[in-house]
């Protein structure tokens, strides 16, 4: 099991407060709080409230095969009524998209209809239609939130993607540094149980909870630290002035990052490498132009580099596949996926590590893998091969080295307090166990 320490303030929090505009006031008789409602009722529930003042408030959420016009319906809302609501908030949220388990707030008047309808529609924002004679006032709230640092630290144990998720990384982060570490690290042959992973990553977080809204929000990923094999690879997040995006460093400047990424997902097994070979269902030798990883159906596949979307369909025998444009002639292609990630379609703009679909067994593929291709000038490449030092970011120095130096100093400060405090609550454990053990 692996072992976690969470320090939520290893440094200065700064509290977000986003005040609605005078425009978009709460209606002097809304009946629906911006704090949480003290009853859970599903959404199945057959009788509708009658004249009690407990039930004026209720949150609601939404059953398997069950959609938001019947759930209002149970409440007075006729269909034109639920058709209009929907109308109005399609700018925040589709309400005719929303999954089973979503919750919604209701505010009911004394004959049990409803007059007030809330739902969360992202991160700390919430949505209020109030129903006015006949026709939905709708504004938008934003909660109070306040932005902590994350500092965890794991053993890798049998995956570094499921124990750093058990101790509580936010997914978004676990992708992200494995595709920062992939660059230098071989995450099919290289890591052992008892290597160790250490993150610093800031969140937002809801300084009051709330039905809602998920508790925080992942945001930037400030340090990663893989130690493999008693190698430790420290890596500092840094964007100079001018710069479009982040990349991460060493502390000495050099950077990590490489033009594509060889491996572009987590936890899988080289199942074919690059060359000729017999077709395993077409039963005859031909060149395969790609690597084959064999994996779990939806393991997340990341864009190998920054590029342009240029196919996100259904490619005969490759199944679902994307093809993504890169820079100086390059050109990468994911087949036999399961399916594409949101957003992901032709003329998106992607960034190296994003996730833009899921491992699956589409097209002309005899068990679930993902085929990975890499072209340069339309001739395909092997991936592990690749040479692309030349293309990649240059080592800091002059100014740039400077204050990125200071950036690698606050970060050290900051893990050198998180360990004495990790230290301060080993040894107060420790002496506890000591006292018990004394009488």
């Amino acid at each position: 099991m692996a072992a976690a320490l969470v320090v939520g303030v290893a440094c200065t929090c700064e509290k977000v407060v986003t005040a609605a505009p005078e425009s978009e006031a709460p209606k002097p008789h809304s009946t629906v709080s911006e704090t949480p409602i003290d009853s859970n009722i599903d959404a199945n529930e057959a009788k509708k409230p009658k004249n009690t003042a407990k039930n004026l408030h209720k949150t609601l959420k939404l059953a398997a095969g069950e959609n938001l016009i019947g759930v209002l319906r149970r409440y007075d809302v006729n269909t034109q009524q639920a058709m209009a609501l929907i109308r109005e908030v399609k700018p925040w949220l589709d309400l005719n998209k929303l999954t089973a388990g979503k919750q919604i707030q209701i505010a009911l008047n004394e004959q049990g209809s409803l007059t007030a309808f809330s739902i969360g529609v992202r991160f700390a924002t919430t949505v209020t239609a109030t129903l006015e004679d006949g026709d939905w006032q709708v504004r938008d709230s934003t909660l109070e939130t306040e932005l902590v640092d994350e500092h965890i630290r794991i053993n890798v144990g049998r995956s570094l993607y499921n124990s750093a998720l058990d101790a509580g990384v936010a997914v978004e982060v676990i992708q992200r540094a494995i595709a920062v570490l992939s660059h230098r690290v071989d995450f099919q042959r290289s890591l052992q149980d008892t290597d160790v992973f250490e993150v610093i990553y800031q969140s937002a977080q809801l300084i009051d909870t709330h039905q809602l809204s998920k508790k925080s929000e992942a945001d930037k990923v400030n340090f990663i630290k893989l130690t493999v094999s008693g190698v430790p690879h420290l890596l500092y997040r840094y964007r100079g002035n001018g710069e479009s995006q982040d990349r991460f460093y060493y502390a000495d400047g050099r950077p990590v990052q490489s033009f594509l990424l060889k491996t572009p997902l987590n936890g899988a097994r080289l199942s074919s490498t690059f060359g000729r070979r017999k077709h395993p269902i077409l039963g005859y030798s031909r060149l395969h132009k790609g690597l084959d990883f064999g994996a779990a159906v939806g393991t997340p596949i990341f864009s190998a580099g920054d590029g342009k979307v240029l196919k996100a369909s259904w490619g005969g025998s490759f199944g679902n596949r994307i093809v993504i444009r890169h820079e100086n002639g390059y050109q990468s292609l994911y087949a036999h996926l399961q399916g594409f990630a949101k957003g992901i379609k032709a003329g998106s703009e992607v960034s190296q590590g994003e996730v833009i679909g899921y491992l699956g067994n589409t097209g002309l593929s005899q068990a679930p893998h993902l085929h990975f291709e890499v072209h340069k000038d339309g001739h395909a490449i092997n991936p592990l091969t690749l040479k692309t030092h030349r293309y990649s970011a240059r080592k800091l120095s002059g100014a740039k080295l400077e204050a990125f130096s200071q950036t690698v100093a606050r970060i050290e400060a900051q893990l050198k307090h998180s360990y004495s405090k990790q230290n301060e609550q080993s040894e107060f454990v420790f002496n506890q166990i000591i006292k018990e053990y004394q009488r």
